[in-house]
């Protein structure tokens, strides 16, 4: 982790409060006009990111109710960043933006998730549980 506390993406109001110094949004207020020229490069980074907390769901996506993701509440990251699993389905399928300085850092890392140590990812856990679990 290059700055100690993670930034958070995708963790909108729609699906629960999380305890963050961002201030969370709404995911419909996160809609852009362009398609991502890079879309299928971000989306794989967003895929590819490391599994932090593994969450069996299916919920309804709040932009089509006919439509269900699975296990959505899963939560990544490369190091830097938290984002929900669904995170890189709504980048995809409904042009939910992603932060321009999370994308910056996507872009300057050729989209490739960086290695990242057993101690780094279990530090970057306990943020996430904190930052997921807050209420329990």
């Amino acid at each position: 982790m290059e700055s100690g506390q993670l930034r958070t993406a995708g963790m909108f109001v729609e699906f629960g409060p999380v305890r963050s110094t961002e201030s969370q949004q709404s995911i419909f207020d996160c809609i852009t006009e362009m398609e991502l020229p890079d879309l299928a490069q971000v989306v794989g980074y967003l895929n590819s990111g490391y599994v932090l907390i593994d969450v069996m769901d299916v919920a309804e996506d709040p932009f089509d109710s006919g439509q269900q993701v699975l296990n959505g509440a899963t939560v990544l990251t490369d190091g830097d960043w938290l984002w929900r699993k669904d995170f890189a389905y709504y980048v995809r399928r409904h042009r939910v933006a992603v932060p321009e300085q999370f994308l910056a850092l996507i872009r300057e890392r050729d989209y490739v998730v960086p290695p990242r140590a057993v101690p780094e990812l279990a530090a970057c856990s306990r943020q996430a549980r904190d930052l997921m679990f807050w209420n329990s």
